[in-house]
């Protein structure tokens, strides 16, 4: 395979993770790529990191730009790019040696445009070799799901596979397939969950690898973690978007799926501002929450979602125990899940 992969990293104040994260992809098995860091007007040390190492590999092209925010940044990277695949990569996570071998490997082989993998969630302070020992061992008999472009899109819609798809991080998608699509600009938040799905609109087919291979890290400073109005506004926007786009194609099931997609980020949202104590955050979203709350297709989600919303917002105190308990039930279902793969051989 001489296939040309660009490895598009935007940059912003991730001066303590970046070179572990270009490192993980310096590491490649697979030679044929390209690796762009386009800074975004960092206000760390993150721009002369990027022109250092710059300076010690010729794959590596810098873009240093004035702060506009993540989504042009990844645009200009996709501009630049020269590559037959675009990979995209946050400047605070990295990825296993095989990644884009394996990635490459299964849209070559089965004709998908859109190729991901399984994140494992990593905390910052966690540290794991990236030069991994497995690299010379694994025997390449990779374990993946293809699906056409019908089944990727209820895939993107279910609780089954759909939060594999809702980030840009670990994608594969073959750059003639993206055709001009880029993301968003104005958005700053959710920009990469509606860039995958009006990919997935233009027809795409896509598989996912059976491998824990993207390390996505969580520190306090990642973009998962702000608490502001616009981040509010801007995935309330995407989910609501996508939502009216799955009413037309699917009628009552993907109606179903977003609504209590999006009460539970409300959920959860309201619960960091009033920890947080951020009186305009718990405002603004309980007027979301009542407009949830009055919209006809808040009937068609369960009960259970439905009382969990009604306590979040209309009776805090009651709803804060059932809450620490959901959190308990989903790390330990996440815990049992973690095993299984590993007995089933997933991480490799």
């Amino acid at each position: 395979m001489e296939d040309l992969v660009s490895i598009i990293i935007p940059v912003y104040n991730t001066e303590a993770y970046l070179r572990d994260c270009v490192q993980s992809a310096l590491a490649q098995s697979y030679p044929h790529f390209e690796l762009i860091l386009i800074d975004d007007g960092s206000e760390d040390g993150s721009a002369s990191l990027c022109a250092s190492l710059c300076g010690e590999d010729r794959r590596i092209r810098f873009l240093p730009r004035p702060h506009m925010g993540v989504s042009t940044a990844r645009n200009a990277g996709m501009e630049a790019a020269g590559g037959k695949y675009l990979f995209f990569l946050d400047s605070d996570d990295t990825m296993h040696p095989l990644l884009l071998e394996a990635l490459v490997h299964l849209c070559e082989g089965t004709g998908a445009a859109l190729a991901t993998e399984v994140y494992r969630h990593v905390k910052a302070a966690e540290a794991r070799d990236i030069m991994d020992s497995r690299r010379d061992g694994d025997d390449r008999s990779w374990e993946y799901t293809y699906m056409d472009n019908g089944e990727a899109l209820r895939q993107f819609s279910s609780f089954e596979n759909g939060y594999n798809f809702h980030g840009i991080g670990g994608k594969l998608v073959r750059r003639d397939a993206a055709g001009e699509l880029r993301f968003r600009e104005r958005m700053g938040n959710s920009e990469d969950t509606l860039f995958i799905y009006q990919l997935l609109e233009q027809g795409l087919d896509a598989v996912i690898l059976w491998k824990e291979w993207y390390e996505y890290r969580k520190h306090p400073g990642g973009s998962s973690r702000r608490l502001s109005i616009q981040a509010c506004k801007d995935s309330y926007q995407c989910q609501r978007y996508i939502r009216s786009r799955e009413e037309a194609r699917e009628g009552e099931t993907g109606v179903s799926f977003w609504t209590v997609l999006i009460s539970a980020h409300l959920r959860r949202l309201y619960v960091r501002s009033r920890r947080h104590d951020s009186r305009e955050m718990i405002l603004y979203l309980r007027e979301l929450a009542r407009e949830e709350s009055e919209s006809s297709r808040f009937s068609l989600i369960p009960w259970k979602e439905r009382v969990k919303h009604y306590m979040a917002f209309r009776c805090y105190p009651l709803y804060v125990p059932l809450h620490g308990i959901m959190t308990l039930r989903w790390k330990i279902r996440e815990w049992k899940q973690k095993r299984a793969r590993e007995r089933e051989g997933w991480n490799g």
